[in-house]
């Protein structure tokens, strides 16, 4: 087995690891949803392992081709993909196309901060025809400030990590040392009763 020697996983191989591939995940992970790995990276752009503006144009690039793909699938095959959605999400489908019909312009530039519509309001759009050369330019100005907006906050949480973390030592503090004191009140109730 002595060939089989792993080195230790240190915080110094993470963040090589993280320089390396941080941005192809980051693109990856806007392709499948977001929110969170755009967040995760802000907050590495300010701990210096990422760049706060490359974290921002990959967090735009993945989203704006993510939504414009999601659009033409929903334009050419929407209908159809409709019909195969169990009764239950065909309500909430109605209830989104009627939000669509209503503030079209609106919905596409605002989905990106609604959690869970993201993946279904480009298919939307597309299915219901929304002007695709109007899309074209309003899906990128959209995803640019979604990135900015979200690796911002995730920048600003890296921010106050540090003194969040210093409170959460001491709020753990405090928790053992209410746990202990509420032990010790249980224990002597418990033995002035017997008395």
């Amino acid at each position: 087995m002595t060939w089989l020697h792993l080195q230790p996983i240190t915080l110094d191989l993470i963040i090589a690891f993280l320089k390396s591939y941080g941005y192809l995940i980051l693109f990856i992970g806007t392709l499948l949803e977001g929110e969170a790995v755009v967040i995760i990276a802000g907050a590495l752009a300010h701990a210096g392992v990422l760049d706060l503006p490359t974290v921002i144009l990959v967090s735009w690039l993945g989203s704006t081709i993510n939504d414009q793909v999601l659009y033409q699938v929903g334009y050419h095959y929407g209908e159809k993909l409709v019909l195969y959605l169990p009764r239950f999400l065909r309500r909430h489908v109605n209830q989104a196309e009627g939000l669509i019909r209503r503030f079209g312009d609106w919905v596409t530039l605002l989905f990106r901060f609604v959690y869970g519509t993201r993946t279904i309001t480009p298919l939307l759009l597309g299915v219901h025809r929304y002007p695709p050369r109007r899309y074209l330019w309003m899906n990128p100005a959209a995803a640019g400030v979604w990135a900015a907006a979200i690796a911002g906050i995730g920048y600003l949480l890296g921010a106050s990590l540090r003194p969040l973390l210093h409170h959460v030592q001491s709020a753990q503090m405090l928790l053992l040392a209410g746990v202990v004191l509420a032990i010790l009140v249980l224990w002597w109730r418990k033995a002035h009763k017997r008395q």
